[in-house]
């Protein structure tokens, strides 16, 4: 009896120790440098160019935002739930060097025009660790797959200060896609991870990747840096098409217990 006691309460310690929850949260600032297109066509019939140059027509330029995020691990059977918020804004104005049509209207060149651009993000993440691989390998390694869906509420304006005309457009578009990450830790206080979302069909493709040096200076808490990558491609969307790339370094600070 007392062996049969011994052996219940053994296993209990250890399922209640492999099954601990981590809650872990983070903020930080992305240097967000934006290139590529986009296209807004509600006339079938337009015959000028429609494919709007984020920087050279619209003379968007690199803009810092915050952003932040939350992470729920090792509740029993759920898979783990990371949310992130990633906010997008940016604004231009410039002299326009050839003519573009932007829905129903036409710029021409030498025009002055204003812009915006937006594209503000939510992403929910569910995912699985890779079973007994971060046991077999002392912490050092693990390995996580699962879905993520990524919540973009876009809206561009262009505007003619030379003629006294505007546009603009807002479309919010859920993307589903596959998620795959990692990390490595060699020692206790240094950690390398990487992640990466995908997903392609019907002429669109959505993927981003991000790589990340951890620091802890303290047993609760990190210092991060890295670099995040985005593509957006969109293929008629409401009406909206593009191929925007979105990159550059960022710096995060954050908890976890």
């Amino acid at each position: 009896m007392k062996k049969l006691i011994l052996a219940a309460t053994t296993l209990l310690a250890t399922t209640t120790s492999a099954t601990a929850i981590t809650i872990s949260a983070g903020i930080g600032g992305w240097n967000q440098n934006p290139s590529g297109w986009i296209e807004y066509r509600e006339n079938g019939l337009i015959t000028t160019e429609t494919h709007v140059d984020v920087e050279s027509d619209l003379h968007i330029s690199d803009k810092t935002k915050a952003s932040g995020w939350f992470l729920i691990e090792g509740i029993p059977i759920l898979p783990d739930i990371r949310v992130q918020y990633t906010p997008m804004k940016f604004s231009g104005r410039g002299i326009v060097s050839k003519e573009f049509s932007f829905g129903n209207i036409t710029v021409r060149a030498n025009d002055l025009v204003e812009s915006e651009l937006e594209a503000n993000q939510i992403d929910v993440t569910l995912y699985y660790g890779v079973p007994f691989l971060g046991t077999l390998t002392a912490g050092k390694l693990n390995l996580n797959a699962g879905i993520n869906v990524k919540v973009i509420d876009g809206y561009a304006k262009v505007r003619d200060l030379t003629r006294g005309i505007e546009e603009s457009k807002s479309a919010t578009i859920p993307v589903p896609m596959l998620h795959l990450a990692g990390s490595i830790k060699p020692i206790d206080s240094i950690s390398f991870e990487f992640s990466g979302n995908w997903i392609g069909y019907s002429g669109s493709q959505f993927y981003e990747t991000v790589g990340e040096l951890k620091v802890f200076p303290a047993k609760h808490l990190f210092i991060g840096t890295g670099y995040r990558y985005q593509r957006l491609k969109i293929d008629d969307i409401s009406d909206v098409s593009s191929d925007l790339k979105i990159k550059g370094f960022f710096a995060e600070a954050g908890f976890l217990f």
